[in-house]
């Protein structure tokens, strides 16, 4: 388990809050269906994920490749969707995808998001429904 304290931003694009345009970024999406549905996007700029994932797993960042950072983001985003879900829709059942990686060149940054601010960097989230 990881613990880094965030708080919610009033920004609600990509181009307003700077994510894809100042740090290289890493982007994952999982599709869900039920009674509805759709999918959720994760984008978080590689330092902060790097500083997840260093915590997720217990290693120094020397240790941490590509395959590690995917597999904290995809890890990531089935908790939050998962909670997400279960919280705004308890006696819905749902079921969740697998996570698969998005190239971030592929988002608009006009894309509305919640964009979620740590201590020194920002990450965001994106819930769409069909």
């Amino acid at each position: 388990m990881f613990y880094i304290p965030v708080e919610f931003s009033e920004e609600t694009t990509l181009l307003q809050s700077r994510i894809s345009k100042t740090k290289a970024a890493m982007a994952c999406q999982l599709e869900f269906t039920g009674d509805f549905s759709g999918h959720f996007t994760l984008l978080i700029p590689r330092d902060l994920l790097l500083q997840v994932t260093q915590n997720f797993l217990g290693e120094s960042s020397g240790q941490i490749g590509d395959e590690q950072l995917s597999g904290t983001l995809t890890e990531m985003l089935n908790m939050i969707c998962g909670n997400a879900l279960s919280k705004l829709y308890p006696r819905t059942p749902f079921e969740l995808g697998i996570p698969k990686m998005v190239d971030v060149s592929e988002i608009p940054d006009t894309q509305l998001f919640m964009i979620i601010e740590s201590t020194h960097s920002k990450m965001a989230i994106n819930i769409s429904v069909d």
